[in-house]
């Protein structure tokens, strides 16, 4: 049997927004996305950078969208440490986003230093 499903509307689910039951805007504790690339088709097994960092940065967006959506507090971004063209891209706009209050870089268990905690207001 073969099901169709909408890997966003899973997405979202998974992370609280999509969940009926879940409406509460005073909701405490975070998520962690991870932005790494694992699923996307790639022609001749190569990928673009430009397109890459672009189609990270729209998985970002969905996420603090959907994590907004849900009351998060917080959201962790995993971009990996590599030579940080990601998370160079990601922070800068992290900073113009308008419900984002601050954001740290901090080390994590997990992690490492290739992640960074996003705190909405």
């Amino acid at each position: 049997m073969c099901y169709n499903f909408d890997k966003d509307l899973l997405r979202q689910y998974m992370m609280g927004a999509a969940n009926p039951g879940n409406h509460s805007k005073n909701q405490k504790g975070f998520d962690a996305v991870d932005l790494h690339l694992y699923d996307v088709n790639l022609k001749d097994g190569k990928i673009n950078d430009k397109y890459a960092i672009e189609f990270q940065i729209e998985e970002a967006e969905k996420a603090i969208d959907a994590a907004l959506l849900a009351g998060k507090t917080e959201l962790r971004l995993i971009h990996g440490i590599g030579k940080g063209k990601l998370r160079d891209v990601l922070h800068k706009m992290l900073k113009k986003h308008p419900h984002v209050a601050s954001f740290d870089d901090a080390y994590h268990h997990k992690y490492g230093n290739g992640s960074t905690l996003v705190y909405f207001f």
